[in-house]
């Protein structure tokens, strides 16, 4: 083989070297769907998150799980594993791998040819060019680090969106399950008003009760069922909401919840390094964080394009005939010349939006402070008229409905005292309903606030 053959087989197989390099990237994003669904199940407790790489659950599995009614638990795993907004955001872990895997690539080589064919005749002059850039190689770690940031600040919003989803299904179930309770209290107390017309018409017939005494008691009554069938389109609605959060296309009106709404108990385990550990643990605080370490990454990108362009190649050309030699090789380069534009204004881009980003920061912890305090201060308040009303109101109001039902059986009051005391026990189980649901709002804010649930927040406090 001659010299001229040997240069040329050498530059074929480092071009080919370079495209065979090329084609062996591999795009597999199934570490970054690991690492959400563990800092799901983390910051949720949960464990049914997700998986992009099985199959959806089967419209016969989510009827199985319906048949015999839905308690919280199954509710929450069935909103992990089923909302479609969640698989979308799964999905966009894979953009952004991809987005990440590409900042770790060089660009492709540029191969150029010239053919130049001589005036006079004679053999053609052949030139090629095979050119890398070399600017890239100096950036290339930067580029990657903002790249790797970014995709973990996907993965802490998709977390982030994961606890705002169990927290919206928290919601939406237990106003469900009040409505539901509601309901059966206003049937009772539609019912004693229905009995109460009765006994005030019997009265009128007998003289000892007015005209207008019955259409008090017809008004009552109206308003009583009215106010029942409020109730059940609330339980409706509230069900409706649930089935969109679990991306159910159905009527959920006849599925059963069987869970009642959250005691006081929830509130056991909190201490008072609650707001500090949330300032820390806060998934929007941690993607502000990384959000600040990837602008401090960029800032030193936009540093390193000082010389925006700079390649070096490999130039073989073959003569036209009659020169003194047959093949001509070498190196060759272009370099970008930082006259005009030396990146300054990206560079103090950057660092003003870094500043920018570090004063957001210290905004969002010192309103997570504010949220956390305001949230457990309501919680507390809750949780002390729950205990007041199930303690002292409601026991008064059962003994006195006790009372009057001894004092009726003994002649010693009328049917209406009876009737009054009973609708006086509904409307304190009402408010006692009214309690309850007002410490699940103010329980489910506390953990929006703390960004997760109550559970996870006392396995933490016990470690």
């Amino acid at each position: 083989m001659s010299l001229r053959d040997l240069r040329m087989s050498s530059l074929l197989l480092f071009v080919l070297g370079v495209a065979l390099a090329g084609c062996t990237t591999v795009v597999d994003p199934s570490h970054d769907f690991s690492a959400a669904q563990s800092l799901i199940h983390d910051t949720t407790g949960m464990t049914a998150a997700f998986d992009p790489e099985a199959s959806v659950l089967s419209a016969v599995a989510i009827e199985q799980v319906l048949a015999e009614g839905l308690t919280l638990d199954e509710t929450l795993s069935l909103a992990l594993a089923n909302n479609r907004r969640l698989h979308a955001g799964f999905f966009e872990l894979g953009v952004g791998h991809a987005d990440f895997v590409q900042a770790g690539l060089l660009k492709n080589p540029s191969l150029s040819l010239a053919f130049l064919l001589p005036s006079g005749g004679g053999r053609s002059r052949v030139g090629a060019d095979l050119i890398e850039s070399v600017a890239e190689v100096w950036q290339l770690r930067e580029r990657k680090e903002v790249a790797r940031l970014s995709q973990d600040q996907r993965i802490l919003d998709l977390s982030r969106f994961a606890g705002e989803l169990i927290g919206s299904t928290k919601a939406a179930y237990f106003e469900a399950v009040a409505a539901r309770e509601t309901h059966a209290v206003t049937e009772q107390n539609t019912t004693l008003a229905r009995m109460l017309l009765a006994k005030i018409q019997r009265q009128v017939e007998l003289g000892v009760a007015t005209k207008t005494d019955a259409d008090l008691a017809r008004a009552t009554l109206l308003s009583a069922e009215l106010n029942d069938q409020r109730q059940s389109q609330a339980e409706g609605i509230a069900k409706q909401r649930l089935a969109s959060l679990l991306s159910l296309d159905m009527d959920m009106r006849k599925v059963g919840l069987t869970d009642a709404l959250p005691g006081v108990d929830a509130m056991d385990g909190l201490d008072a390094e609650l707001v500090a550990r949330c300032q820390q643990t806060r998934l929007d605080v941690r993607a502000a964080t990384l959000a600040l370490k990837s602008m401090d990454a960029t800032v030193r990108l936009e540093r390193s394009r000082t010389v925006p362009s700079a390649a070096i190649g490999i130039t073989a050309e073959r003569p036209e005939s009659g020169s003194a030699t047959s093949f001509l090789g070498g190196i060759t380069g272009t370099i970008e010349l930082p006259i005009f534009d030396q990146n300054h204004a990206q560079v103090r881009r950057a660092e003003y939006r870094r500043n920018a980003l570090a004063k957001e920061l210290e905004a969002l912890s010192a309103e997570v402070a504010a949220q956390v305090r305001a949230a457990l201060d309501r919680a507390n308040a809750a949780k002390s008229v729950l205990l007041f009303v199930e303690r002292d109101v409601l026991p008064q109001a059962l003994v006195s409905a006790t009372h009057a039902q001894r004092a009726y059986e003994l002649g010693e009051t009328t049917l209406l005292s009876l009737l009054g005391a009973r609708q006086r026990v509904l409307l304190v189980e009402q408010e006692f309903l009214d309690a309850q649901l007002e410490l699940a709002r103010a329980q489910l804010e506390l953990e929006r606030s703390a960004g997760t649930p109550l559970s996870v927040l006392r396995r933490t406090a016990q470690r």
